[in-house]
């Protein structure tokens, strides 16, 4: 999927973030976190996922507050949906800002490795350079 990405569960992870034009806020509410990304900085934050996105689906919190967004879901006619860890624009940052949307998937190591070794590898600027 294009707007997710995979972290490994009980790892710290390191956030690097930046913006190319306006203030943006990363929300990642499960993790109550959020950050500025600044032009022209970066900023960063550190956390531990101690969940992985599995085990919050079974959690029976989680399961009630699902069945609660589905009955309301239902009334529309629309599809029930699962639990995802989201990181979100929490900034009026523009006229795309309702589509700034990103699903976080937390998982095992091994699941990640997995993962992480069926991704194509990313060239960066200074790569590009040579």
């Amino acid at each position: 999927m294009k707007n997710e990405f995979h972290i490994p569960v009980n790892r710290e992870i390191e956030f690097k973030m930046r913006s190319r034009d306006v203030i943006h806020s990363a929300y990642m509410p499960h993790f109550r976190a959020q950050m500025n990304c600044v032009p022209g900085m970066i900023t960063e934050f550190r956390f531990t996922p101690n969940k992985t996105t599995a085990e919050m689906r079974k959690d029976p919190y989680v399961l009630q507050l699902m069945a609660g967004i589905n009955q309301a879901r239902a009334l529309r006619n629309e599809e029930p949906v699962e639990f995802d860890y989201l990181l979100l624009c929490n900034k009026i940052c523009g006229a795309s800002h309702y589509n700034m949307q990103m699903t976080i998937i937390v998982e095992s190591e091994k699941d990640y490795n997995a993962w992480l070794a069926k991704q194509k590898a990313v060239k960066t600027l200074a790569a590009k350079a040579e």
